[in-house]
Protein backbone atom coordinates (compact mmCIF):
# COMPACT_ATOMS: atom_id res chain seq x y z
CA UNK A 1 0.00 0.00 0.00
CA UNK A 2 3.26 2.57 0.43
CA UNK A 3 3.39 2.63 -3.61
CA UNK A 4 -0.33 3.80 -3.55
CA UNK A 5 -0.07 6.03 -0.11
CA UNK A 6 2.49 8.18 -1.67
CA UNK A 7 -0.01 9.41 -3.82
CA UNK A 8 -2.60 10.68 -1.10
CA UNK A 9 0.11 12.91 0.22
CA UNK A 10 -0.25 16.57 0.34
CA UNK A 11 1.67 18.31 -2.21
CA UNK A 12 2.68 22.47 -2.77
CA UNK A 13 -0.59 22.46 -4.43
CA UNK A 14 -0.80 25.70 -6.75
CA UNK A 15 -0.85 29.38 -5.76
CA UNK A 16 -4.40 31.33 -6.60
CA UNK A 17 -2.29 34.20 -7.72
CA UNK A 18 -0.43 31.76 -9.69
CA UNK A 19 -0.52 32.82 -13.36
CA UNK A 20 0.28 30.99 -16.66
CA UNK A 21 3.51 32.97 -18.64
CA UNK A 22 2.68 36.10 -20.39
CA UNK A 23 2.13 35.00 -23.38
CA UNK A 24 0.06 31.83 -22.60
CA UNK A 25 -2.29 34.50 -20.93
CA UNK A 26 -2.65 37.13 -23.67
CA UNK A 27 -3.81 33.78 -25.97
CA UNK A 28 -5.95 32.80 -23.26
CA UNK A 29 -7.48 35.95 -22.42
CA UNK A 30 -7.46 37.12 -26.40
CA UNK A 31 -9.94 33.66 -26.87
CA UNK A 32 -11.72 33.67 -23.83
CA UNK A 33 -13.33 36.88 -25.11
CA UNK A 34 -13.08 36.15 -28.60
CA UNK A 35 -16.59 37.24 -29.72
CA UNK A 36 -16.64 40.37 -27.36
CA UNK A 37 -13.63 41.74 -29.32
CA UNK A 38 -15.09 40.73 -32.74
CA UNK A 39 -18.10 42.52 -31.82
CA UNK A 40 -15.64 45.50 -30.24
CA UNK A 41 -13.97 45.66 -33.70
CA UNK A 42 -16.57 46.29 -35.92
CA UNK A 43 -18.24 48.52 -33.02
CA UNK A 44 -14.48 50.44 -33.54
CA UNK A 45 -14.55 50.79 -37.21
CA UNK A 46 -17.91 52.11 -37.19
CA UNK A 47 -17.16 54.82 -35.23
CA UNK A 48 -13.75 55.48 -36.79
CA UNK A 49 -15.67 56.59 -40.03
CA UNK A 50 -16.59 59.82 -39.39
CA UNK A 51 -12.23 60.50 -39.62
CA UNK A 52 -12.42 63.11 -36.86
CA UNK A 53 -13.72 60.81 -33.94
CA UNK A 54 -11.10 58.33 -34.51
CA UNK A 55 -9.92 59.99 -31.29
CA UNK A 56 -12.61 59.26 -29.11
CA UNK A 57 -13.36 56.32 -30.44
CA UNK A 58 -10.08 54.86 -30.14
CA UNK A 59 -10.39 56.36 -26.21
CA UNK A 60 -13.47 53.77 -26.07
CA UNK A 61 -12.13 51.34 -27.61
CA UNK A 62 -8.59 51.48 -25.45
CA UNK A 63 -10.73 51.15 -22.16
CA UNK A 64 -12.28 47.83 -22.99
CA UNK A 65 -8.85 46.42 -24.41
CA UNK A 66 -7.81 47.93 -20.88
CA UNK A 67 -9.75 45.84 -18.98
CA UNK A 68 -9.59 42.61 -20.72
CA UNK A 69 -5.78 42.89 -20.45
CA UNK A 70 -6.09 43.77 -17.21
CA UNK A 71 -8.47 40.67 -16.66
CA UNK A 72 -10.65 43.42 -14.97
CA UNK A 73 -14.75 42.78 -16.32
CA UNK A 74 -15.87 45.10 -19.02
CA UNK A 75 -19.30 46.58 -20.12
CA UNK A 76 -18.72 46.42 -24.12
CA UNK A 77 -21.36 48.85 -25.58
CA UNK A 78 -21.80 51.26 -22.03
CA UNK A 79 -17.93 51.55 -20.97
CA UNK A 80 -17.29 52.14 -24.72
CA UNK A 81 -19.89 55.00 -25.28
CA UNK A 82 -18.78 56.17 -21.84
CA UNK A 83 -15.49 56.49 -22.12
CA UNK A 84 -16.11 57.83 -25.81
CA UNK A 85 -17.96 60.97 -24.43
CA UNK A 86 -16.08 61.85 -21.27
CA UNK A 87 -12.78 61.61 -23.05
CA UNK A 88 -14.36 63.38 -26.04
CA UNK A 89 -12.02 66.83 -26.21
CA UNK A 90 -8.85 65.75 -25.33
CA UNK A 91 -9.03 62.39 -27.39
CA UNK A 92 -10.42 64.53 -30.61
CA UNK A 93 -7.59 67.04 -30.17
CA UNK A 94 -5.05 63.95 -29.94
CA UNK A 95 -6.64 61.99 -32.82
CA UNK A 96 -6.19 65.37 -35.09
CA UNK A 97 -2.75 66.06 -34.23
CA UNK A 98 -1.79 62.26 -34.72
CA UNK A 99 -3.57 62.27 -38.16
CA UNK A 100 -1.21 65.34 -38.79
CA UNK A 101 2.05 64.74 -37.60
CA UNK A 102 1.48 60.74 -39.50
CA UNK A 103 0.79 62.67 -42.68
CA UNK A 104 3.50 65.06 -42.43
CA UNK A 105 5.88 62.71 -42.02
CA UNK A 106 4.39 60.69 -44.91
CA UNK A 107 4.77 63.54 -46.77
CA UNK A 108 8.35 64.59 -45.76
CA UNK A 109 9.11 60.86 -46.72
CA UNK A 110 7.38 61.03 -50.34
CA UNK A 111 9.30 64.72 -50.62
CA UNK A 112 13.14 63.16 -50.31
CA UNK A 113 12.74 62.01 -54.15
CA UNK A 114 13.28 65.56 -54.81
CA UNK A 115 16.38 65.95 -52.83
CA UNK A 116 19.45 66.28 -54.76
CA UNK A 117 21.95 65.79 -52.45
CA UNK A 118 22.26 62.08 -51.26
CA UNK A 119 23.90 63.56 -47.95
CA UNK A 120 20.88 65.32 -47.22
CA UNK A 121 18.58 62.55 -48.38
CA UNK A 122 20.34 60.00 -46.00
CA UNK A 123 20.33 62.49 -43.50
CA UNK A 124 16.70 63.35 -43.79
CA UNK A 125 15.62 59.53 -43.85
CA UNK A 126 17.30 58.73 -40.61
CA UNK A 127 15.53 61.86 -38.94
CA UNK A 128 11.92 61.02 -40.74
CA UNK A 129 12.78 57.25 -39.50
CA UNK A 130 13.55 58.29 -36.00
CA UNK A 131 10.51 61.01 -35.67
CA UNK A 132 8.46 57.72 -36.42
CA UNK A 133 9.55 55.48 -34.62
CA UNK A 134 9.47 58.33 -31.46
CA UNK A 135 6.08 58.78 -32.28
CA UNK A 136 4.82 55.49 -32.91
CA UNK A 137 6.22 54.71 -29.57
CA UNK A 138 4.25 57.34 -27.76
CA UNK A 139 0.98 56.70 -29.16
CA UNK A 140 1.12 52.62 -27.66
CA UNK A 141 0.53 54.82 -23.90
CA UNK A 142 -1.49 57.88 -24.51
CA UNK A 143 -4.64 56.29 -24.99
CA UNK A 144 -4.73 54.44 -21.98
CA UNK A 145 -2.92 56.88 -19.68
CA UNK A 146 -6.02 59.17 -20.85
CA UNK A 147 -8.51 57.00 -19.94
CA UNK A 148 -6.86 56.27 -16.28
CA UNK A 149 -5.48 59.18 -14.88
CA UNK A 150 -6.72 62.88 -15.25
CA UNK A 151 -3.72 64.37 -17.11
CA UNK A 152 -3.27 67.56 -18.96
CA UNK A 153 -2.71 67.38 -22.86
CA UNK A 154 1.05 68.22 -22.36
CA UNK A 155 1.60 65.93 -19.69
CA UNK A 156 0.37 63.03 -21.80
CA UNK A 157 2.79 63.52 -24.53
CA UNK A 158 5.17 64.21 -22.06
CA UNK A 159 4.60 60.64 -19.88
CA UNK A 160 4.39 59.05 -23.50
CA UNK A 161 7.71 60.39 -24.20
CA UNK A 162 9.31 58.90 -21.64
CA UNK A 163 7.84 55.58 -21.44
CA UNK A 164 8.80 55.66 -25.34
CA UNK A 165 12.35 55.49 -23.73
CA UNK A 166 11.63 53.62 -20.36
CA UNK A 167 10.37 50.71 -22.52
CA UNK A 168 12.00 51.07 -25.65
CA UNK A 169 12.91 47.17 -25.98
CA UNK A 170 9.87 46.13 -25.20
CA UNK A 171 8.15 48.64 -27.69
CA UNK A 172 10.69 47.59 -30.61
CA UNK A 173 9.38 44.07 -29.95
CA UNK A 174 5.88 45.36 -29.76
CA UNK A 175 6.39 47.07 -33.09
CA UNK A 176 8.36 43.86 -34.91
CA UNK A 177 5.81 41.54 -33.98
CA UNK A 178 2.77 43.70 -35.55
CA UNK A 179 4.87 44.04 -37.96
CA UNK A 180 5.18 40.74 -38.80
CA UNK A 181 1.76 39.58 -38.47
CA UNK A 182 0.90 41.93 -40.54
CA UNK A 183 2.74 41.43 -43.31
CA UNK A 184 2.46 37.53 -43.36
CA UNK A 185 -1.50 38.09 -42.93
CA UNK A 186 -1.65 40.47 -46.63
CA UNK A 187 1.21 38.44 -48.28
CA UNK A 188 -0.36 34.74 -47.53
CA UNK A 189 -3.99 35.42 -46.58
CA UNK A 190 -4.69 37.99 -49.63
CA UNK A 191 -8.40 38.92 -49.70
CA UNK A 192 -9.14 37.48 -46.14
CA UNK A 193 -6.78 39.63 -44.11
CA UNK A 194 -9.64 41.97 -45.39
CA UNK A 195 -12.24 40.05 -43.79
CA UNK A 196 -9.46 39.60 -40.67
CA UNK A 197 -9.31 43.74 -40.48
CA UNK A 198 -13.22 44.11 -40.66
CA UNK A 199 -14.04 41.43 -37.96
CA UNK A 200 -11.09 40.73 -35.38
CA UNK A 201 -7.33 41.86 -36.74
CA UNK A 202 -7.82 45.72 -35.48
CA UNK A 203 -9.28 44.34 -31.54
CA UNK A 204 -6.33 41.93 -31.56
CA UNK A 205 -3.35 44.19 -32.11
CA UNK A 206 -5.03 46.53 -29.74
CA UNK A 207 -5.34 43.94 -27.24
CA UNK A 208 -1.97 43.06 -27.54
CA UNK A 209 -0.34 46.59 -27.84
CA UNK A 210 -2.17 47.04 -23.92
CA UNK A 211 -1.49 43.77 -22.75
CA UNK A 212 2.31 44.71 -23.41
CA UNK A 213 2.06 48.49 -22.39
CA UNK A 214 -0.06 48.16 -19.25
CA UNK A 215 2.07 46.71 -16.86
CA UNK A 216 4.79 49.49 -17.63
CA UNK A 217 1.82 52.23 -16.87
CA UNK A 218 1.25 50.53 -13.80
CA UNK A 219 4.52 50.38 -12.34
CA UNK A 220 5.57 53.68 -13.02
CA UNK A 221 2.36 55.15 -12.59
CA UNK A 222 -0.03 52.90 -10.01
CA UNK A 223 1.74 50.86 -7.68
CA UNK A 224 2.74 52.70 -4.68
CA UNK A 225 0.85 56.27 -5.59
CA UNK A 226 -1.92 58.36 -3.81
CA UNK A 227 -4.50 58.53 -6.61
CA UNK A 228 -5.08 61.98 -5.29
CA UNK A 229 -1.84 63.52 -4.26
CA UNK A 230 0.51 61.25 -6.63
CA UNK A 231 2.94 60.44 -3.92
CA UNK A 232 4.59 57.36 -3.19
CA UNK A 233 3.17 55.34 -0.80
CA UNK A 234 4.73 53.36 1.67
CA UNK A 235 2.04 50.30 0.99
CA UNK A 236 -0.01 49.73 -2.23
CA UNK A 237 -3.35 51.27 -1.67
CA UNK A 238 -4.35 52.13 -5.15
CA UNK A 239 -7.51 51.05 -5.85
CA UNK A 240 -7.99 52.95 -9.27
CA UNK A 241 -8.06 56.22 -10.23
CA UNK A 242 -10.94 56.75 -11.86
CA UNK A 243 -13.01 54.99 -9.15
CA UNK A 244 -11.44 57.65 -6.45
CA UNK A 245 -12.87 60.50 -9.12
CA UNK A 246 -15.74 59.03 -9.42
CA UNK A 247 -15.97 58.77 -5.78
CA UNK A 248 -14.88 62.93 -4.98
CA UNK A 249 -17.21 63.74 -7.86
CA UNK A 250 -20.17 61.63 -5.63
CA UNK A 251 -19.06 63.22 -2.73
CA UNK A 252 -18.97 66.88 -4.18
CA UNK A 253 -20.49 69.12 -1.26
CA UNK A 254 -21.78 71.77 -3.61
CA UNK A 255 -24.24 69.64 -5.36
CA UNK A 256 -27.95 69.48 -4.36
Amino acid sequence: MGLFNSYQKEGKGVSKDQKAPRPILFFQIFFRKFWNLLVLNMLYLLFCIPIVTIGPATAGFTKILRNYAREEHAFLWADFIETFKKNFKQALGYGLLDLFVVAFLVLDLLAIQYVPNKIMVYLSLAAIFLSLTVWSFMRYYIYSMMITFRLTFKQLLKNAFIFCWAGFFRNLLLTVILAVVTFLGFQFLGLFMVFLLLTVYVSFCGLLVNFTVNPLIKKHMIDGFDPKTGERLEEEKYEGFEEEYEKDELDDPNEN
